[in-house]
């Protein structure tokens, strides 16, 4: 069977974004992937205990090159005793920087609190983002 792109095992980049508005950059300038690749599969997941009302917010997932934006969405929701998971696995173009960029919007509730979307996980393990492969 022939596969179009190239599966790898890397460590995670890091932990997304908790806190409203919060922009984390990672790298992905990894020995594993080649400089000919042209596209990186990202797979992250997060997971939520919240306290209070339902709320639903938003990451933003992207990588830039030349003042554009290539982004994508993963959904986030917190609750008084809801338990969340969400995942999101996604092709981003790779351009020189090698960097992956991920923000957080939360619900307007949760801006003024400046509480953590992880709820009572925080700072347990709740999210990671990895990059899982590669087209060239």
């Amino acid at each position: 069977m022939q596969c179009d792109w190239v599966p790898i095992q890397t460590d995670s980049l890091g932990k997304l974004p908790g806190y409203h508005e919060s922009e984390i950059t990672y790298s992905f300038d990894l020995p594993e992937i080649p400089a000919e690749a042209k596209e990186v599969l990202v797979y992250t997941f997060m997971t939520t205990i919240g306290n209070g009302s339902f709320q639903r917010g938003y990451y933003e997932i992207f990588t830039s090159d030349g003042g554009k934006d290539f982004k994508q969405y993963m959904n986030v929701a917190t609750g008084d005793g809801i338990n969340i998971v969400n995942s999101i696995n996604a092709w981003f173009p790779v351009k020189d920087k090698r960097e992956l960029k991920v923000k957080l919007y939360h619900p307007t509730s949760l801006k003024s609190k400046k509480k953590h979307i992880a709820g009572e996980l925080e700072p347990q393990e709740w999210s990671d983002v990895y990059i899982i492969g590669y087209r060239t």
